[in-house]
């Protein structure tokens, strides 16, 4: 992965059926993805300092991607990561991700964004594991991840209550999953950087920082990857997809500047407003989706 670089991005929306018809396009291909086979993949977090920001690349350990060209069901989790000054130094992780985990339990994987300088994306295939724990003080849904890469290591680990169901179909017979609604927990980092050649410029070095997770279960995302089985590939391909339609490129790309005299749409008649069910990548609350709701009430 290059530095990370980027643009000025501006507001989002996303409609649900244009979601529906990439999910759909890409599930009607019939078309496996070969399985990437490692008994270690790539988590990703990244930390600023006088040396640039830009992604580490941490392996993780004992998960196995098996699962990638299987089909099956799944669930999609947003988590959003809140930096702890008090407790970090030389820290600037990617702001959120999109975790994809079997319904059932098993390996995950993360789709990583940041609205920080631009609007990029970074994947980490079958990059972590979604489990249920259970004993005498009840039962939570986990999500995990143990990451180490020379001398920098990290963990993000985030739990919430089974309180809610998610009903879905396999081979046309109606089945329920009991799932959270809401996950929360801790992202860790640290690196000595004790194979670097020297500080940064600023005399900089190490780094060392800690950040809150706040997790939700994102039921429409979850409903439409579920109207037919996929491939966790397919399913990593539909969320990356949408997310360049709304203006995020891949970590590390360097986007040509936009011109002031793109070719506009010309206007068209006036038509009754149609019915859409309307979803958003951007938290209730966040600076994205507030603008985004201004957008739409300014609208003619």
């Amino acid at each position: 992965m290059g530095p990370h670089r980027g643009r000025t991005g501006g507001s989002a929306e996303v409609i649900a059926s244009e979601f529906e018809q990439i999910v759909l396009a890409r599930g009607q291909s019939g078309i496996d993805k070969a399985p990437q086979l490692s008994y270690s993949h790539r988590l990703m977090f990244s930390f600023s300092g006088a040396r640039s920001r830009y992604p580490l690349a941490v392996l993780l350990l004992c998960i196995m991607a098996f699962g990638s060209a299987a089909r099956a069901n799944w669930l999609v989790f947003e988590l959003r990561f809140t930096v702890e000054p008090d407790a970090s130094i030389n820290f600037a992780p990617y702001t959120g991700a999109y975790v994809i985990a079997p319904i059932d339990g098993g390996t995950t994987s993360y789709v990583f964004t940041t609205e920080v300088d631009g609007r990029f994306y970074s994947v980490a295939h079958n990059s972590g594991r979604y489990f249920i724990a259970a004993g005498s003080q009840g039962r939570r849904a986990v999500l995990s991840a143990v990451a180490q890469n020379g001398s920098g290591m990290g963990m993000y680990l985030a739990s919430g209550a089974l309180n809610s169901t998610f009903p879905y179909f396999v081979n046309g017979a109606r089945k329920a999953a009991i799932v959270p609604t809401d996950l929360a927990g801790q992202l860790m980092a640290a690196d000595d950087e004790s194979t670097a050649v020297k500080p940064g410029d600023d005399g900089s070095i190490g780094m060392a920082g800690s950040a809150a997770i706040k997790g939700t279960l994102r039921l429409d995302l979850s409903r439409i990857l579920n109207q037919k089985p996929m491939t966790m590939l397919d399913a990593i391909e539909s969320i990356t997809a949408l997310l360049e339609k709304y203006a995020y490129l891949p970590d590390g790309t360097v986007a040509a500047p936009a011109t002031a005299d793109a070719p506009q749409p010309e206007p068209q008649p006036s038509a009754p407003p149609a019915e859409t069910t309307e979803t958003s990548l951007f938290p209730a609350g966040s600076k994205e989706e507030m603008e985004r709701q201004l957008k739409l009430q300014n609208a003619p």
